[in-house]
């Protein structure tokens, strides 16, 4: 199964990130990346494959970079 995903940042505050993200049908998808606790989740609720392979990327630049990218591309 391959995944492909552009990833971009759609806000940001003091304690949380927001992102976007496509599916292979394209329907636009939102994840939260909370700053304090560290965690993320997918705001439709569907925590598949593709979720959990943007939501893997968005926390390794945040843990490495200490800050929130402004793009991002997963791709396997």
């Amino acid at each position: 199964m391959a995944i492909y995903a552009e990833v971009r940042k759609v806000s940001e505050d003091e304690t949380q990130v927001r992102y976007s993200f496509s599916d292979s049908a394209g329907a636009e998808r939102y994840m939260t990346l909370d700053k304090t606790a560290e965690k993320s989740w997918p705001e439709d609720g569907v925590n598949n494959f593709l979720y959990q392979a943007v939501a893997r990327t968005v926390a390794v630049a945040w843990l490495r970079e200490g800050r929130a990218p402004e793009r991002l591309m997963v791709a396997s």
